[in-house]
């Protein structure tokens, strides 16, 4: 009899084990699907879904840094290239993601050294779109911060070998005659301009915002967010339910009230208010329950506040651990 019962549970759990990854292979597909269509915010909806199965593959976590570039968020991007290139060190599109965040955040020496490594090391590993990504932003680099570019030889070899080559004899002509004309002055006037228009073509996409309206910056003393239909502000020293009130009264997008909920908690840490800061948290939490740093971040709190089970509920909904966090957890100190 035991051994009956025995055979149905297994049945059972096999049945629940082969559910679970027939609908993470959907949850796969989707997301792939709404990359490539560019549904940016879509896509991340469904990467917290796949998280909930805790099976981030390298793919899923590329498309979620991709996701999170697409959409503005630079910081998470850089994240989740970490996260991917931790698990995938030879992924040719998160490397050259790198270098894209590396040239919007002002560190153009960075950029050129990760595409030069990418030219010299992983040429034999890109795909198509890993090679049309490549060029374009050799192009930029070539027309516009060709000083620089001229550094890593690698670079305009395989530009020249893989666009110039390319080019049609006539249009050739004409590049060569146009730089020819060019005046110094224009040149370095080009070259001073080179990073702010680079940036403009890397951050290029639909959903995409300005520079100026990307900026958050957490203050001690005050923090102000202004929501898109400019009607009021908010300030740090205010309490967390009024802070609530008006980030979810903001004309925002969701994905923007969770990173205004999560920075706000940050100010109110700082202040060493640990309680406010948990209620803002717990509520980014209840629009995406599956954001890894508002998870990471509430848990950092619950530690502040003495409670290390409620900090270990929180930091097992990640889905991947972070070692400051458990390093925190074992009782050394953590900031």
């Amino acid at each position: 009899m035991g051994s009956f019962k025995n055979k149905i549970n297994n049945r059972k759990k096999k049945k629940l084990e082969n559910d679970a990854l027939n609908e993470l292979i959907d949850l796969k597909k989707t997301m792939k699907g709404q990359f490539e269509a560019g549904k940016y915010v879509e896509a991340m909806d469904t990467m917290a879904r796949i998280a909930e199965h805790k099976k981030m593959d390298p793919e899923v976590m590329f498309m979620g840094a991709t996701c999170y570039f697409m959409t503005g968020d630079h910081e998470r991007a850089a994240n989740w290239v970490n996260n991917t290139l931790a698990y995938d060190p030879q992924n040719v599109g998160a490397r050259i993601l790198l270098a894209r965040l590396c040239f919007v955040g002002d560190k153009p020496q960075e950029g050129f050294a990760v595409l030069s490594f990418v030219v010299d090391n992983q040429q034999n590993s890109m795909k198509e779109q890993d090679k049309k990504t490549l060029l374009e932003m050799l192009k930029y680099c070539h027309d516009n911060m060709l000083d620089m570019m001229e550094q890593h030889a690698s670079l305009l070899e395989y530009y020249n070998a893989n666009y110039v080559a390319s080019l049609p004899a006539p249009s050739l002509k004409r590049k060569v005659n146009s730089k020819t004309e060019a005046s110094s002055d224009e040149s370095q006037s080009k070259a001073k301009a080179a990073v702010d228009r680079l940036k403009s073509l890397l951050n290029k996409s639909k959903g995409n915002k300005t520079e100026s309206n990307q900026a958050e910056q957490i203050s001690t003393a005050k923090q102000v967010v202004q929501p898109a239909n400019g009607n009021s502000e908010i300030n740090a020293l205010e309490s967390s339910a009024d802070i609530i009130a008006k980030v979810m009264g903001s004309d925002i997008s969701l994905r923007e009230k969770i990173r205004s909920l999560n920075n706000f908690a940050g100010g109110l840490y700082m202040n060493g208010d640990y309680e406010g800061a948990f209620a803002l948290l717990k509520k980014a939490l209840e629009i995406d329950a599956h954001d890894p740093f508002v998870l990471k971040n509430i848990a950092f709190t619950c530690l502040a506040m003495g409670d290390k089970d409620k900090a270990m509920k929180f930091a097992s909904a990640m889905p991947m651990m972070e070692f400051g966090l458990l390093r925190a957890m074992k009782g050394h100190c953590h900031g």
